[in-house]
């Protein structure tokens, strides 16, 4: 697959910047990165990175061409394995779903379009690449045929919980694109079927967070979050603690429905 080098950047003794800098706010706050396969999740930013090196080596400027075709031509099958292996909910990975059919089909192409965001030119010779696939756009869309909750009807009084935060810090938790979280009596809160259809079919399931003053928590979650701790964890399921007193209630249901759901994790 050949496709455009988005950013390209220039030779500074093996290391390279680029871009604008970045703001307080943006930095200040780790994200949510995850090893997948030959690849790694950032569920923050929901983005599947890929890495590719070359370091073939013919001759004078050619190696620099060669060694950039190379990297290039080996990014596909890297991120095609990886794509398989990103988790969906707590049972499913991306390439459960490729089962055929107008979905899998759509799943396999979406796979495809993944971009290289980034390029690195070693003065030891070699070349590294980044490739990157926008997971909104690659895997929220199929979450419509899993998402079948009515989205919530109730008004919101002035004092009603505006989001539902859970705590799963220190704890093996493995991230996915839609966790099961439950109460201690097994009593689902958040899974894929209680989900309503995003308005937005780019709105993610849930926000996973390093830290709850992340402004990103805030955005979804509002001002006036639900608060639970999970005591422990099983693959990308969730059980909060006895004492959460979060029931599946309409209300929370509502919350749930409309993706207003932030999972604070280790970073």
């Amino acid at each position: 697959m050949t496709v455009p080098i988005l950013l390209c950047l220039t030779l500074v003794g093996g290391r390279a910047e680029s871009g604008p800098a970045q703001s307080s706010a943006e930095v200040a706050f780790e994200e949510a990165v995850r090893s997948v396969g030959p690849g790694r999740v950032n569920w923050t930013n929901l983005q599947l990175v890929v890495d590719s090196r070359s370091d073939r080596r013919v001759g004078a400027w050619k190696d620099r061409r060669m060694q950039e075709q190379d990297a290039l031509d080996s990014i596909a099958p890297r991120m095609e394995a990886a794509a398989h292996r990103v988790p969906v909910t707590a049972n499913a990975t991306a390439g459960d779903l490729y089962t055929g059919g107008e979905v899998g089909e759509r799943l396999e192409e979406g796979a495809r379009g993944w971009q290289i965001s980034e390029t690195r030119y070693h003065e030891s010779g070699g070349v590294e690449m980044a490739a990157t696939l926008d997971i909104r756009t690659w895997l929220l869309p199929a979450l419509a045929q899993l998402a079948t909750a009515a989205p919530g009807t109730e008004e919101l009084s002035d004092t009603a919980a505006t989001g539902l935060v859970v705590d799963a810090r220190g704890l093996p938790f493995e991230l996915s694109l839609v966790p099961t979280i439950a109460t201690v009596d097994a009593q689902p809160i958040v899974k894929a079927s209680l989900l309503a259809p995003a308005v937005d079919a780019r709105a993610a399931p849930v926000v996973y967070v390093t830290d709850p003053a992340d402004p990103r928590a805030y955005a979804r979650a509002g001002a006036r979050p639900l608060f639970a701790r999970a005591t422990s964890a099983d693959g990308a399921s969730l059980m909060l603690a006895p004492d959460a007193n979060i029931t599946p209630s309409p209300s929370v249901a509502a919350l749930v429905a409309g993706r207003r759901v932030v999972v604070v994790v280790d970073p």
